[in-house]
């Protein structure tokens, strides 16, 4: 590796980002200082704004390599930022402080502004990751290494191996530092890279390469089954009366694209990811064996009507807003009510409701004592037009203790209009 090669790949990769500001994940080590030293020598117009994490765990060695990110900084005239991960009872559980370092990260990048974040992952990484993953019992969308280009997240190192790096590093008579915990067989992967990896490499010397080209190989099997999901458009909105999918469209894919498609409805709903569990469970619901599946922080995937719908963990409180001119936030993600003049072209509608009330206008959740003007039950309404985790907190329009609509599902009994318009609107 050297400066013109790293250059020629970041041109190929990530020209998009010349100009604009980049937060580098600064450790101290090998791969992190290489990255620092290139994208600050390189001539992209980068504004760098460096970030070290400083985990806590390690005594005195950790306070050393803070200052030691700090001094190189000051010296090469990069912002540098300290965040201490402090308050934590998961010092050993490695994808807790993944999630914490990378959640630090990402609160500096908007602060910042900044477009990316810059790991050093490289080429070992892939294949080391591959391994683990595979003593893990993980499945292929896992093994699919690491990607160059993920959720703002940058990887510019990935081509060059860890012995190119330090061997660039020396040849510059540029200083790192070593931590120590990285040589601890308490880690599985430190064990993957110190015993595994050089007993296989005696086996067959080109296993790394393998490893990584096995690794491309099924990121360009995960992409294509990507897109085809993403054309089939099958994605639950679990905060919409018409959000669920229907059972038969999903049952008719092939098993693997079943499996692809819960990682990453799991995913678009924020819940990380699934489990093999949760993937063999979902065979059970889609052939009426099982009606729900529990995924990650409670949430469930249920089968109901011929649709599969996602219900949310944690409930919605009660809620009763006085409805003003203008518009209001309610608290069904992305939803909005709007009161405002009427407009020519207005018409009552599934989403708008005229109003010729002067009253006090409120939106609320059904209460048990609530009638229609024709004695029905609301909640009988409801139970015919939404999923059940949404018909205790769907807003309903009142005038006073008078139900006058509900959105999206039908108008009051009685004739109404006026100057005015409730409208219902989802981002």
């Amino acid at each position: 590796m050297d400066l013109d090669s790293f250059i020629r790949h970041w041109r190929a990769d990530f020209s998009d980002q010349d100009g604009s500001t980049i937060v580098i994940a600064l450790s101290g080590g090998a791969d992190s200082t290489a990255l620092l030293h290139l994208l600050h020598r390189s001539d992209f117009r980068l504004t760098l704004h460096a970030v070290h994490i400083h985990h806590g765990t390690r005594g005195p060695e950790a306070d050393e390599h803070a200052h030691f990110c700090r001094d190189l900084c000051d010296t090469l005239g990069i912002p540098f930022s300290e965040i201490h991960l402090t308050g934590t009872s998961h010092s050993d559980n490695e994808a807790t402080w993944r999630y914490l370092r990378y959640a630090a990260l990402r609160r500096t990048a908007a602060e910042i502004g900044a477009s990316a974040i810059a790991t050093a992952h490289h080429r070992d990484d892939v294949a080391e990751g591959v391994l683990l993953q595979l003593l893990r019992g993980a499945g292929p969308r896992a093994m699919s290494g690491i990607h160059p280009l993920h959720q703002g997240l940058i990887r510019p190192l990935l081509p060059f191996s860890s012995t190119e790096i330090r061997q660039w590093l020396l040849r510059k008579g540029l200083e790192w530092r070593e931590d120590s915990s990285n040589t601890s067989p308490r880690h599985l992967r430190n064990r993957i890279r110190h015993e595994i990896l050089p007993q296989l490499e005696g086996i067959e010397p080109a296993i790394r390469n393998h490893l990584v080209h096995f690794a491309h190989t099924l990121a360009e099997d995960e992409r294509a089954m990507a897109e085809d999901l993403q054309g089939r458009g099958l994605w639950i909105d679990p905060w919409h009366p018409d959000g669920g999918i229907p059972v038969e469209a999903l049952a008719e894919l092939p098993r693997a694209l079943q499996t692809r498609w819960l990682h990453a409805q799991v995913a678009r709903a924020g819940l990380g990811s699934a489990t093999r569990r949760q993937g063999e469970l979902l065979s059970g619901v889609l052939s009426g064996s099982l009606t729900a599946v529990t995924l990650a922080n409670r949430w469930v995937l249920r089968r109901a009507g011929g649709k599969l719908w996602l219900e949310p963990g944690q409930a919605i409180e009660s809620y009763s807003i006085d409805l003003e001119a203008g518009k209001v936030k309610i608290p069904l993600p992305g939803w909005h009510i709007t009161l405002r003049d009427s407009a020519l072209g207005d018409v009552p509608g599934r989403w708008t409701f005229p109003i010729s009330a002067q009253g006090p206008l409120s939106v609320r959740c059904l209460r048990p004592d609530d009638r229609c003007d024709d004695g029905r039950r609301p909640a009988t309404i409801l139970r015919v037009f939404l999923p059940r985790h949404l018909r205790r907190i769907w807003p309903i329009l009142f005038d006073g203790d008078k139900l006058l609509w509900i959105p999206g599902v039908e108008a009051g009994t009685t004739e109404v209009s006026g100057p005015r318009i409730v409208e219902v609107t989802r981002k």
